[in-house]
């Protein structure tokens, strides 16, 4: 266990960043923090403004009154400047799902500074944080990471805190840490908090904790993002005259209005601008879970090549359709369902697929660059959406989770567990197996016009498969290359380059592969019926659907090997390869 461990954790922070300029809108339990909120923004303006703050004077208060103005006095303090001041904010939100939101100090970055929740209707402090060696953020499945820090010398002492809300009071599942010498360099102590009592343990417990509590809630800066509340700045001016799109997630067809609207609100998405909290002013939020929804779809609705559709269908088998939010090559960017006739988000999908399986099961391949995770979800009949099984890579070092318990793996045992998440023939991709095992329609938000089709004749299309384990050849892979001519509105021609290569060792050189490639080609005619252009001849049958960036190509029979029946869905690519 090293010292790195807990600066990754705090640069990992420091990348989340949320702003805002919407006044927060008044329910009752928030109007319960109104004072907080008063007393907050009081010291924060004196701060921004250079003044002194005043000085704290408790007499008179009961202890909960004292303790939440002296913790509004600390956070306040604590700023360095009045760029700092200018930064601090606060948010809402139901953590433990009681019906009464936690208010939230923190900064525009996401760093929790204190948490409250209503208790015997009177505001009540939870947590807090104001010491500059200390953090709170959000993590997964409603948890909070908390790390402080100790120094003494050169001797630095860090507890790490996962908890949660529960009710009135905060939940400590686990509580423990290291002493770490820096001049030794090296940890002297490792240890863990039971029952407030402090007890030792071995370094390969310390990691078994970090494991199982510290990888559960994964404090990655995505899903402190992800997790945070609205944030409102109130040094900010939050007037504002604009006429912002409403963020509407009543109804499957206002659902589908808003998810329209963010696919085209952002020509040029940046990640970091999403991070940084940028088009967090985009829409008018008429509650808090509106926000919460449109935060999760944003980062997937982006961009001008995806061509979103969508489709209503019943996944779950309890005869009541979901929405499913998926682009035109089947990747599915979301699922709604409804629960008391109100739209639910079951799950929105970031960097990297969703897709089914032949037994219903929802697939989520996520990779944020650092990490990559596999993991299996089963969608029950009485809306439960559960976890079976994930596979989480990291840079270091590789977990499996089952059952909701989480332990580390080697590398060959990755290997294996991959089997079980990996369930489709090599032949496809996640999308194809989406579409060949479900019933999954896509409906383009636009429909496709007739310039789409005669545009799609001019491309170059590609699709490509793993080869390996049906050839049993090391990196053997086919490629097919599709163009056409002479298109007419009633046939054109249909000309396909097929190439299949693998590796071999070199003869004459260690450690050096040679490429061996093998080209065969196929002209087919296509007629247009019903709209639709079909072709039944060498033995394959089938038909075309062009789209705005993807050709999908249905083979319905095949005698031939390189046309495996299936639905494959074909590229835009590769424009200087010329068919003959």
């Amino acid at each position: 266990m090293k010292k790195t461990l807990f600066i990754t954790i705090c640069l990992c922070l420091l990348l989340s960043v949320v702003s805002c300029k919407q006044k927060p809108q008044q329910v009752p339990d928030k109007q319960l923090y109104n004072d907080i909120i008063s007393q907050y923004t009081e010291l924060l303006t004196a701060k921004y403004n250079g003044e002194e703050l005043p000085k704290l004077d408790t007499k008179g208060m009961d202890k909960r009154e004292a303790e939440i103005a002296k913790t509004l006095h600390s956070i306040v303090s604590a700023c360095k400047d009045k760029k700092s001041a200018y930064n601090m904010g606060y948010g809402y939100k139901d953590m433990d799902g009681n019906g009464t939101p936690e208010l939230f100090l923190m900064t525009k970055y996401t760093t929790i500074k204190a948490i409250f929740t209503i208790s015997d209707g009177k505001p009540i402090l939870l947590e807090a944080n104001y010491e500059p060696d200390g953090i709170i953020f959000f993590a997964r499945k409603n948890h909070f990471y908390i790390m402080r820090s100790i120094e003494n010398g050169s001797i630095e002492e860090n507890t790490i805190y996962s908890c949660n809300v529960d009710g009135d009071k905060m939940e400590y599942i686990s509580v423990y840490g290291a002493i770490y010498d820096r001049e030794k360099k090296q940890t002297t102590e490792t240890f863990q908090i039971v029952d407030g009592k402090r007890i030792i343990i071995d370094e390969e417990t310390f990691d078994e904790l970090y494991e199982e509590y510290g990888m559960a809630t994964n404090p990655g800066y995505i899903y402190s993002k992800l997790s945070s509340p609205r944030i409102y700045l109130p040094l900010v001016n939050n007037d504002t005259d604009i006429d912002l799109p409403v963020a509407d997630f009543s109804s499957y067809s206002a659902i589908l209005k808003t998810y329209k609207t963010i696919s085209t609100c952002v020509d040029d998405f940046s990640y970091l601008n999403w991070i940084n909290g940028v088009y967090d002013n985009l829409f008018t939020f008429p509650n808090d879970l509106s926000f919460e929804y449109y935060n999760r779809l944003i980062y997937g609705a982006y961009g001008k090549d995806l061509f979103l559709g969508y489709d209503e269908i019943d996944l779950n088998g309890d005869g009541q359709d979901e929405l499913v939010l998926l682009t035109e090559n089947y990747n599915i960017k979301a699922i709604f369902t409804q629960k008391n006739g109100v739209p639910v988000l079951v799950d929105a999908f970031l960097r990297g697929a969703c897709w089914l399986d032949e037994q219903g099961f929802i697939h989520v391949d996520r990779n944020d660059g650092t990490e990559l995770e596999y993991s299996i979800y089963e969608f029950t009949k009485n809306g439960d959406y559960n976890l079976l099984y994930s596979l989480l890579i990291t840079e270091t070092k590789r977990y499996y989770t089952e059952n909701g318990k989480t332990k580390p793996v080697t590398f060959e045992e990755s290997l294996e567990y991959k089997d079980i998440f990996f369930c489709y023939p090599e032949i496809l991709d996640p999308n194809e197996q989406t579409r060949n095992v479900s019933k999954l329609n896509y409906t383009p938000f636009t429909e496709i016009t007739d310039d789409i089709v005669k545009a799609g004749f001019e491309e170059t299309w590609y699709n490509g498969s793993d080869m390996e384990e049906a050839t049993g050849k090391s990196g053997a892979k086919s490629s097919t290359y599709v163009t056409f001519e002479n298109a007419t509105d009633t046939q054109l021609g249909m000309n396909f380059k097929y190439v299949f290569s693998f590796y071999y060792p070199d003869p004459n050189k260690d450690n050096y592969y040679l490429v061996d490639k093998t080209e065969s080609f196929l002209k087919i005619t296509a007629h247009a019926e019903d709209g639709v252009f079909v072709f039944n001849e060498s033995g394959i049958k089938g038909r075309l659907e062009f789209g705005n960036a993807y050709l999908w190509i249905i083979i319905e029979e095949s005698t031939d090997e390189r046309f495996p029946v299936g639905a494959h869905s074909f590229y835009k690519n590769f424009k200087n390869i010329i068919i003959t």
